[in-house]
């Protein structure tokens, strides 16, 4: 066979190598606003090596903890062992995406795994895409067939994805686009205030065919309380909308558990997952269903979902591995335990720093500090990042917390480095007012 191999990358344009080189390629010619974004925040630098909760800059001058991990993409820490040795494995064993149109063994493994570990025995049917974006998109598909009905009820403030109906669901106002692309917004009702039944009953109806939400506020990182998800549980129970809970970001023994469903007396109807299940190797996400929703939707049309690489045999393979290791005693051990550390690491920097930060929560390996001044918030993270730690983000509502999202596999020495990094930039923070 002979291969064409003439064209090398980056000819005609120059290459770029340097983090300066990159940023300003990018804002040249590539995703602008982003590059510039970070650029002004201070945040200007390149991912180079990276290893368990540790990322390099390019350059390898500075060692970062990943508080970020892209909203858990890289739960069980960047490059993991396993997932990799799982995919590397696939690849040599001759495998690739194989062809839509046929079953393929890993699929049904990888269902099989989902089902065994789902959060309540009747999400016992999955459907394997490529993103969570993709998933919200047929949640909501299935929703609006299986119940006839048209609209879905979320958080204003929320996150579900940027593609297709699954837009429809991204009410954020600093990252929502509905009005941006012009979308149709007849087919999405808002409520409020996380948390509050009464802006939920306000706005439930006979309308409404689904109603999405993530265990926890997207913005403040607080964890719901079960008198509300139970309460919402009920009420779309009366309404006749289903339940979709998005464990994109708390799933995958985040919270301590396999699924942060499973601290809560709910029952979704439809549960997604993704991000970490891609181990940071390999796309993949996929939603769990009640057997009834996927037999009315997925069975009754031959073509009701279909996609190239959904459920292709590489994800699968990548999937179910870090499914194994997500659900192992002791990484949930060790969650619960950095979890404790976190907690009292927070509770300490709040004590000794009060005139500048609060307490926030801490919910397995996801933690905040609240930010007492909301104009010192992006300084401090700014300078947390200088102190070798990179934090999630900071939230755009209040109360204005400075959030943090460490991979799974911290042990007591990274988070008193974390810690340690938070304490000084407090300091520096605190001098420079």
């Amino acid at each position: 066979m002979t291969m064409i191999m003439d064209a090398q990358p980056g000819q005609g344009t120059g290459e770029a190598t340097g983090t300066k080189d990159i940023f300003d390629a990018y804002i040249e010619r590539s995703w602008r606003s982003n590059a510039q974004r970070q650029r002004d925040r201070g945040i200007e630098f390149i991912i180079g090596e990276r290893e368990g909760p540790h990322i390099w800059t390019l350059e390898g001058d500075r060692r970062i903890v990943d508080c970020g991990t892209a909203g858990g993409v890289h739960s069980l820490g960047h490059r993991h062992p396993a997932v990799l040795g799982a995919l590397r494995k696939a690849l040599d064993d001759g495998r690739d995406t194989g062809l839509w149109s046929v079953p393929n063994a890993e699929y049904l493994a990888f269902q099989d795994l989902l089902t065994e570990l789902a959060p309540r025995p009747e999400l016992n049917r999955s459907v394997v895409t490529l993103a969570s974006t993709v998933s919200i998109d047929l949640a909501i598909m299935f929703a609006f067939r299986f119940t006839g009905r048209r609209r879905i009820l979320v958080y204003r403030h929320g996150y579900h994805g940027h593609t297709g109906l699954a837009a429809l669901s991204t009410g954020s106002l600093d990252e929502g686009v509905l009005d941006y692309y012009n979308l149709p917004t007849e087919h999405t009702a808002y409520f409020e205030r996380y948390g509050d039944m009464d802006a939920i009953d306000a706005v439930l109806d006979d309308s409404i065919a689904a109603v999405i939400l993530e265990p926890m506020d997207y913005e403040t990182f607080a964890p719901a309380e079960n008198a509300y998800l139970s309460a919402l549980e009920a009420a779309c129970r009366r309404s006749g909308a289903l339940l979709v809970i998005d464990e994109t970001r708390t799933g995958l023994g985040r919270s301590g558990k396999v699924w942060a469903t499973s601290h809560f007396d709910v029952r979704p109807d439809i549960m997604v997952t993704g991000k970490g299940l891609s181990g940071g190797l390999y796309p993949v996400s996929a939603l769990l269903m009640r057997q009834e929703i996927y037999d009315r939707c997925m069975n009754e049309h031959k073509f009701a979902y279909i996609s190239s690489l959904g459920g292709n045999e590489i994800s699968c393979v990548v999937a179910a591995e870090v499914l194994r290791q997500s659900s192992r005693p002791e990484l949930l051990a060790n969650v619960a335990r950095a979890s404790t550390k976190l907690r009292e690491a927070f509770e300490d920097l709040a004590r000794r720093h009060s005139n500048l930060v609060g307490m926030g929560t801490v919910f397995g390996c996801i933690a905040t500090l609240e930010v007492r001044d909301p104009a010192h918030a992006r300084p401090l993270y700014k300078k947390v990042f200088e102190q070798g730690v990179l934090c999630h983000s900071v939230s755009v509502i209040e109360p204005t917390v400075l959030k943090f999202f460490p991979s799974l596999i911290i042990d007591d020495q990274i988070v008193a480095e974390i810690a340690a990094s938070v304490d000084r930039a407090l300091s520096d923070l605190r001098d420079s007012l």
